[in-house]
Protein backbone atom coordinates (compact mmCIF):
# COMPACT_ATOMS: atom_id res chain seq x y z
CA UNK A 1 0.00 0.00 0.00
CA UNK A 2 1.54 3.43 -1.49
CA UNK A 3 2.63 5.98 1.62
CA UNK A 4 0.25 9.21 1.62
CA UNK A 5 1.96 11.83 -0.12
CA UNK A 6 2.79 14.89 2.19
CA UNK A 7 0.10 17.37 2.69
CA UNK A 8 0.55 20.82 1.21
CA UNK A 9 1.76 22.14 4.46
CA UNK A 10 4.22 19.51 5.53
CA UNK A 11 5.81 20.44 2.35
CA UNK A 12 5.69 24.53 3.21
CA UNK A 13 6.88 23.69 6.55
CA UNK A 14 9.56 21.93 5.15
CA UNK A 15 10.94 24.69 2.25
CA UNK A 16 10.43 26.88 4.95
CA UNK A 17 13.16 25.01 7.93
CA UNK A 18 15.46 24.58 4.91
CA UNK A 19 15.32 28.17 4.23
CA UNK A 20 15.99 29.01 7.84
CA UNK A 21 18.54 26.68 7.98
CA UNK A 22 20.60 27.65 5.07
CA UNK A 23 20.39 31.70 6.11
CA UNK A 24 21.37 30.59 9.09
CA UNK A 25 24.36 28.38 7.29
CA UNK A 26 24.69 31.72 5.40
CA UNK A 27 25.40 33.77 8.59
CA UNK A 28 28.05 31.15 9.50
CA UNK A 29 29.89 32.07 6.27
CA UNK A 30 29.63 35.53 6.56
CA UNK A 31 30.64 35.94 10.02
CA UNK A 32 33.85 33.01 9.38
CA UNK A 33 34.27 35.65 6.28
CA UNK A 34 34.91 38.37 8.59
CA UNK A 35 37.06 36.78 11.05
CA UNK A 36 40.04 36.83 9.40
CA UNK A 37 39.67 41.12 9.49
CA UNK A 38 38.83 41.08 12.91
CA UNK A 39 41.95 38.38 13.89
CA UNK A 40 44.17 41.10 11.92
CA UNK A 41 42.70 43.68 13.75
CA UNK A 42 42.97 41.90 17.36
CA UNK A 43 46.48 40.51 16.45
CA UNK A 44 48.02 43.38 16.34
CA UNK A 45 47.46 44.56 20.32
CA UNK A 46 47.58 41.01 21.84
CA UNK A 47 49.36 38.18 21.07
CA UNK A 48 48.31 35.09 19.40
CA UNK A 49 48.57 32.61 21.26
CA UNK A 50 46.65 34.67 24.27
CA UNK A 51 44.60 36.28 21.86
CA UNK A 52 43.37 32.67 21.43
CA UNK A 53 42.96 31.64 25.02
CA UNK A 54 40.57 34.44 25.32
CA UNK A 55 38.75 33.64 22.43
CA UNK A 56 37.76 30.34 23.78
CA UNK A 57 37.24 30.99 27.07
CA UNK A 58 34.67 33.14 25.70
CA UNK A 59 32.86 30.38 23.50
CA UNK A 60 33.08 27.79 26.93
CA UNK A 61 29.85 28.53 28.26
CA UNK A 62 27.83 28.52 25.61
CA UNK A 63 29.13 24.87 24.83
CA UNK A 64 29.16 23.81 28.27
CA UNK A 65 25.12 24.75 28.15
CA UNK A 66 24.44 22.47 25.12
CA UNK A 67 26.81 19.66 26.62
CA UNK A 68 24.88 19.64 30.44
CA UNK A 69 22.42 16.82 29.33
CA UNK A 70 24.67 14.54 28.79
CA UNK A 71 27.89 15.51 29.86
CA UNK A 72 27.33 13.51 33.49
CA UNK A 73 27.70 10.26 30.51
CA UNK A 74 30.63 11.48 29.07
CA UNK A 75 33.04 8.37 28.38
CA UNK A 76 36.61 7.72 28.29
CA UNK A 77 36.43 7.49 24.70
CA UNK A 78 35.01 11.39 23.91
CA UNK A 79 37.60 12.54 26.64
CA UNK A 80 40.49 10.73 24.90
CA UNK A 81 38.99 11.47 21.67
CA UNK A 82 38.39 15.38 22.32
CA UNK A 83 41.70 15.87 23.81
CA UNK A 84 43.11 14.20 20.28
CA UNK A 85 40.92 16.28 18.46
CA UNK A 86 41.09 19.52 20.56
CA UNK A 87 45.33 19.41 20.15
CA UNK A 88 44.88 19.26 16.26
CA UNK A 89 42.13 22.18 16.29
CA UNK A 90 44.88 24.56 18.32
CA UNK A 91 47.20 23.70 15.82
CA UNK A 92 45.25 24.71 13.22
CA UNK A 93 44.18 27.90 15.20
CA UNK A 94 47.17 28.75 16.37
CA UNK A 95 48.64 28.60 12.91
CA UNK A 96 45.85 30.75 11.42
CA UNK A 97 46.19 33.32 13.87
CA UNK A 98 49.75 33.75 13.73
CA UNK A 99 49.19 33.53 9.56
CA UNK A 100 47.06 36.07 9.07
CA UNK A 101 49.39 38.38 10.68
CA UNK A 102 51.89 37.86 7.91
CA UNK A 103 49.63 37.77 4.61
CA UNK A 104 46.47 39.78 3.55
CA UNK A 105 42.64 38.98 5.01
CA UNK A 106 41.86 37.72 1.62
CA UNK A 107 44.89 35.26 1.28
CA UNK A 108 43.83 34.06 4.49
CA UNK A 109 39.66 33.42 3.50
CA UNK A 110 40.98 31.82 0.18
CA UNK A 111 44.06 29.43 0.99
CA UNK A 112 42.08 27.76 4.15
CA UNK A 113 39.51 26.42 1.90
CA UNK A 114 41.91 24.17 -0.19
CA UNK A 115 41.30 21.96 2.92
CA UNK A 116 38.54 20.98 1.41
CA UNK A 117 39.82 19.84 -1.87
CA UNK A 118 42.67 17.93 0.29
CA UNK A 119 40.33 16.21 2.02
CA UNK A 120 38.93 13.65 -1.03
CA UNK A 121 43.28 13.00 -1.70
CA UNK A 122 44.09 12.17 2.08
CA UNK A 123 41.02 9.90 1.88
CA UNK A 124 42.57 7.80 -0.79
CA UNK A 125 45.52 7.19 0.69
CA UNK A 126 44.35 6.78 4.46
CA UNK A 127 41.06 5.32 3.69
CA UNK A 128 41.21 3.69 0.17
CA UNK A 129 37.90 5.59 -0.66
CA UNK A 130 37.53 6.43 -4.37
CA UNK A 131 36.50 9.64 -5.77
CA UNK A 132 35.13 10.11 -9.15
CA UNK A 133 37.28 12.27 -11.48
CA UNK A 134 36.14 15.63 -11.13
CA UNK A 135 36.74 15.58 -7.19
CA UNK A 136 40.52 15.10 -8.26
CA UNK A 137 40.38 17.54 -11.31
CA UNK A 138 38.99 20.00 -8.79
CA UNK A 139 41.90 19.62 -6.37
CA UNK A 140 43.89 20.27 -9.01
CA UNK A 141 42.45 23.51 -9.89
CA UNK A 142 42.22 24.40 -6.39
CA UNK A 143 46.39 24.02 -6.06
CA UNK A 144 46.94 26.13 -9.64
CA UNK A 145 44.82 28.28 -7.98
CA UNK A 146 46.86 28.37 -4.48
CA UNK A 147 49.58 28.73 -6.52
CA UNK A 148 48.51 31.94 -8.21
CA UNK A 149 47.92 33.34 -4.76
CA UNK A 150 51.17 32.10 -3.04
CA UNK A 151 53.31 33.46 -5.81
CA UNK A 152 51.22 36.68 -7.06
CA UNK A 153 54.33 38.59 -6.08
CA UNK A 154 56.89 36.73 -7.98
CA UNK A 155 59.44 33.52 -6.54
CA UNK A 156 59.48 34.89 -2.76
CA UNK A 157 55.63 33.64 -0.88
CA UNK A 158 55.15 35.82 2.04
CA UNK A 159 55.59 33.50 4.95
CA UNK A 160 51.88 34.08 6.27
CA UNK A 161 50.82 32.29 3.24
CA UNK A 162 52.79 29.09 3.96
CA UNK A 163 51.68 29.03 7.42
CA UNK A 164 47.67 29.24 6.40
CA UNK A 165 48.53 26.17 4.42
CA UNK A 166 49.77 24.03 6.82
CA UNK A 167 47.24 24.92 8.72
CA UNK A 168 45.00 24.14 5.63
CA UNK A 169 47.02 20.46 5.70
CA UNK A 170 45.98 20.02 9.62
CA UNK A 171 42.56 21.10 9.33
CA UNK A 172 41.96 18.40 5.98
CA UNK A 173 44.14 15.73 8.04
CA UNK A 174 41.47 16.44 11.24
CA UNK A 175 38.26 16.05 9.13
CA UNK A 176 39.51 12.84 7.64
CA UNK A 177 40.76 11.17 10.88
CA UNK A 178 37.52 12.47 12.73
CA UNK A 179 35.24 10.79 9.85
CA UNK A 180 37.37 7.48 10.29
CA UNK A 181 36.66 6.93 13.78
CA UNK A 182 34.63 3.54 14.06
CA UNK A 183 30.80 4.25 13.72
CA UNK A 184 31.44 8.08 14.96
CA UNK A 185 29.80 9.43 18.08
CA UNK A 186 25.92 9.63 18.56
CA UNK A 187 24.83 13.39 17.63
CA UNK A 188 24.18 14.23 21.17
CA UNK A 189 27.88 13.01 22.45
CA UNK A 190 28.89 15.54 19.74
CA UNK A 191 28.23 18.87 22.14
CA UNK A 192 30.53 16.30 25.14
CA UNK A 193 33.43 16.09 21.97
CA UNK A 194 33.59 19.69 21.64
CA UNK A 195 33.52 20.81 25.38
CA UNK A 196 36.44 18.79 25.87
CA UNK A 197 37.96 20.07 22.36
CA UNK A 198 37.64 23.82 23.44
CA UNK A 199 38.51 22.80 27.22
CA UNK A 200 41.99 21.45 25.24
CA UNK A 201 42.13 24.50 23.26
CA UNK A 202 41.96 27.13 26.21
CA UNK A 203 44.64 25.16 28.03
CA UNK A 204 46.74 24.57 25.36
CA UNK A 205 46.73 28.16 24.13
CA UNK A 206 47.17 29.53 27.37
CA UNK A 207 49.88 27.19 28.11
CA UNK A 208 51.83 28.67 25.13
CA UNK A 209 50.98 32.47 25.64
CA UNK A 210 53.60 31.31 29.19
CA UNK A 211 56.21 31.42 26.37
CA UNK A 212 56.02 34.72 25.47
CA UNK A 213 56.25 38.28 26.67
CA UNK A 214 52.59 38.49 27.36
CA UNK A 215 50.80 35.83 28.92
CA UNK A 216 47.29 35.32 29.12
CA UNK A 217 46.69 36.81 32.49
CA UNK A 218 48.63 39.59 31.62
CA UNK A 219 47.25 40.22 28.30
CA UNK A 220 43.52 39.98 29.51
CA UNK A 221 44.67 43.15 31.91
CA UNK A 222 45.63 44.41 29.04
CA UNK A 223 43.12 44.32 26.30
CA UNK A 224 40.42 47.09 26.08
CA UNK A 225 36.68 47.42 25.43
CA UNK A 226 37.06 47.25 21.58
CA UNK A 227 39.57 44.27 21.35
CA UNK A 228 37.02 42.77 24.32
CA UNK A 229 33.91 42.89 22.03
CA UNK A 230 36.05 41.66 18.58
CA UNK A 231 36.92 38.61 20.80
CA UNK A 232 33.98 37.65 22.72
CA UNK A 233 32.13 38.04 18.50
CA UNK A 234 35.14 35.13 17.64
CA UNK A 235 34.08 33.23 20.58
CA UNK A 236 30.07 33.87 21.10
CA UNK A 237 29.62 33.91 17.49
CA UNK A 238 32.35 32.29 15.64
CA UNK A 239 32.38 29.59 17.62
CA UNK A 240 29.79 28.45 19.48
CA UNK A 241 27.15 29.79 17.29
CA UNK A 242 28.83 27.68 14.44
CA UNK A 243 29.04 24.67 15.90
CA UNK A 244 25.44 24.94 17.07
CA UNK A 245 24.31 26.02 13.68
CA UNK A 246 25.85 23.64 11.82
CA UNK A 247 25.07 20.59 14.09
CA UNK A 248 21.54 21.55 13.77
CA UNK A 249 21.68 22.11 10.16
CA UNK A 250 23.24 18.50 9.55
CA UNK A 251 19.93 17.24 11.07
CA UNK A 252 17.75 19.55 8.79
CA UNK A 253 19.30 19.76 5.65
CA UNK A 254 22.57 17.56 4.36
CA UNK A 255 26.08 18.04 4.71
CA UNK A 256 26.57 18.44 1.11
CA UNK A 257 23.88 21.13 1.16
CA UNK A 258 25.88 22.96 4.41
CA UNK A 259 29.16 22.30 3.21
CA UNK A 260 28.16 24.27 -0.11
CA UNK A 261 27.06 27.40 1.58
CA UNK A 262 29.71 27.18 3.53
CA UNK A 263 32.09 27.60 0.59
CA UNK A 264 31.12 31.17 0.40
CA UNK A 265 33.36 32.02 3.09
CA UNK A 266 36.08 33.23 0.85
CA UNK A 267 34.18 35.65 -1.04
CA UNK A 268 33.07 37.29 2.35
CA UNK A 269 36.66 37.08 3.53
CA UNK A 270 37.51 39.17 0.36
CA UNK A 271 34.47 41.48 0.66
CA UNK A 272 35.79 42.68 4.08
CA UNK A 273 39.22 42.48 3.39
CA UNK A 274 38.16 45.67 0.40
CA UNK A 275 35.70 47.21 2.46
CA UNK A 276 37.14 47.37 6.02
CA UNK A 277 40.51 46.73 5.91
CA UNK A 278 41.37 48.35 2.30
CA UNK A 279 42.86 45.33 0.81
CA UNK A 280 43.25 45.70 -2.79
CA UNK A 281 42.45 42.41 -4.85
CA UNK A 282 44.87 41.80 -8.16
CA UNK A 283 43.34 40.62 -11.12
CA UNK A 284 46.34 37.42 -10.36
CA UNK A 285 44.85 37.58 -7.01
CA UNK A 286 41.19 37.46 -7.94
CA UNK A 287 41.78 34.61 -10.84
CA UNK A 288 43.52 32.33 -7.70
CA UNK A 289 40.86 32.92 -5.22
CA UNK A 290 38.45 32.24 -7.87
CA UNK A 291 39.44 28.89 -8.82
CA UNK A 292 40.16 27.85 -5.37
CA UNK A 293 36.33 28.83 -4.57
CA UNK A 294 35.06 26.94 -7.67
CA UNK A 295 37.37 24.28 -6.76
CA UNK A 296 35.73 23.82 -3.47
CA UNK A 297 31.93 24.18 -4.40
CA UNK A 298 32.85 21.61 -7.37
CA UNK A 299 34.13 19.03 -5.08
CA UNK A 300 31.85 19.20 -2.33
CA UNK A 301 29.00 18.60 -5.60
CA UNK A 302 30.79 15.48 -6.87
CA UNK A 303 32.15 14.14 -3.86
CA UNK A 304 31.17 10.62 -2.98
CA UNK A 305 29.39 10.02 -6.25
CA UNK A 306 31.53 7.15 -7.17
CA UNK A 307 29.37 4.31 -9.68
CA UNK A 308 29.98 1.57 -7.82
CA UNK A 309 28.37 3.08 -4.81
CA UNK A 310 24.45 3.07 -4.07
CA UNK A 311 22.95 6.62 -4.12
CA UNK A 312 23.04 6.50 -0.23
CA UNK A 313 26.49 7.36 -0.10
CA UNK A 314 26.30 9.96 -1.84
CA UNK A 315 27.50 12.34 1.00
CA UNK A 316 29.97 12.18 3.70
CA UNK A 317 29.60 11.32 7.17
CA UNK A 318 28.01 13.68 9.27
CA UNK A 319 30.85 13.89 11.58
CA UNK A 320 33.23 15.99 8.82
CA UNK A 321 31.14 18.52 9.27
CA UNK A 322 31.50 18.83 12.84
CA UNK A 323 35.47 18.22 12.57
CA UNK A 324 34.79 20.99 9.54
CA UNK A 325 32.97 23.51 11.94
CA UNK A 326 35.77 23.16 14.28
CA UNK A 327 38.54 23.34 11.85
CA UNK A 328 37.53 25.97 10.47
CA UNK A 329 37.19 27.95 13.88
CA UNK A 330 40.08 30.34 13.76
CA UNK A 331 38.05 31.49 11.97
CA UNK A 332 35.28 29.02 12.69
CA UNK A 333 35.08 26.42 15.24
Amino acid sequence: MPLPAPSRGAAHEHRRSLLLSDASVLLVAVIWGSSYVVMQDVGESVPAAAFLSLRFLTALPAIALIAAPTLRRITRSELLSGAFFGSLLFGILILETVGVKHTSAANSGFLITVSVVLIPVLERVISRRRQPAMVYAATVTALIGCGLLVLQGGLHPQAGDLIILGAALIRATQITLFGRRSGASAAQSLSNLTLVEFVVVTLLAGAASCFTPAPVWQAAGAVGGRDWLLIAYLGVLGTSYAFFIQLRAARTSSSTRVGLILATEPLFAAVFAVVTAGEGIGLVQGIGGGLIVLAATVGRHFEGRVAADPPAQDEEPPHADHAAAQGRSGTAA
